[in-house]
């Protein structure tokens, strides 16, 4: 199931320009004429963020909870690209431990 977000195609961060600006963009794609059932899912996402008390309120209480496994994932994913491998960590405790005895 889309976020309101994923639906009006913008970043969940929005304001309330970028809310309007992304409404405004997803009814000119699919007009209620054309795309009644598009029409009708566009305006109850916008109706749920578009204001900063309403994106709020979507935050705490109908975003849902994540998926453990998918957080997890993400951790791990983050985690991945930050560590140094175990070569550049011996080199810098080296030049640590060397700039140590000339400082002493």
């Amino acid at each position: 199931m889309k976020t309101p977000f994923e639906i009006l195609n913008i970043p969940g961060d929005s304001g309330d320009d970028a809310v309007k600006k992304g409404y405004l963009a997803m009814v000119k794609q699919f007009p209620p004429e054309r795309f009644p059932d598009e029409f009708q899912r566009i305006c109850s996402a916008y109706e749920m963020v578009k204001t900063e008390k309403n994106r709020l309120k979507y935050a705490l209480f109908d975003a849902g909870v994540p998926d453990v496994d998918e957080l997890i994932r993400d951790i791990k994913d983050d985690a991945q690209g930050d560590r140094p491998d175990l070569q550049t960590l011996q080199k810098q405790l080296l030049s640590a431990v060397h700039q140590t005895m000339i400082v002493e």
